[in-house]
C-alpha cells in the first residue's frame, strides 16, 4: 500500500491511498491518521480512489481513525471509494458515517 500525505490551506490533510488495505497494511492507514492529527490537522480525508482491496483489518482501522479523530473534537472522512469497498462498508452501517453523507 502506498499513502501520499497532502496538506491544504485549510488546515486539513488528505491521505491518498492506493494499494490493498489489509491486515498487513492497516496499521500504515492508522498511523497516518494519527500523524497527521498530531500534526495538528483539523480533519483528516482518506482519498481511496487507488485502493484495490480492503479487509476487515482495513475496516477496522478506518473506523478506529474515525473514532480518534472524534476524540481529539476533529473529523476523518473518506471519499473515491470503489463499488466493492463501498459494499462492504454499507453491510457494516459504517459508508455513512465513513463519508459523511
Amino acid at each position: 500500500m502506498i499513502i501520499e500525505r497532502h496538506a491544504s490551506d485549510d488546515g486539513g490533510v488528505r491521505l491518498r491511498v492506493a494499494g490493498e488495505l489489509d491486515m498487513v497494511t492497516a496499521d500504515e492507514l492508522s498511523a497516518a491518521v494519527s500523524a497527521a492529527l498530531a500534526d495538528g490537522a483539523t480533519a483528516v480525508v482518506a482519498d481511496l480512489s487507488g485502493l484495490t482491496f480492503c479487509d476487515s483489518s482495513g475496516i477496522a482501522a478506518m473506523d478506529r481513525s474515525y473514532a480518534e479523530a472524534a476524540r481529539a473534537g476533529r473529523t476523518f472522512r473518506i471519499t473515491g471509494v470503489h463499488p466493492n469497498v463501498r459494499l462492504v462498508l454499507e453491510l457494516t452501517d459504517l459508508y455513512d458515517t465513513l463519508t459523511g453523507t
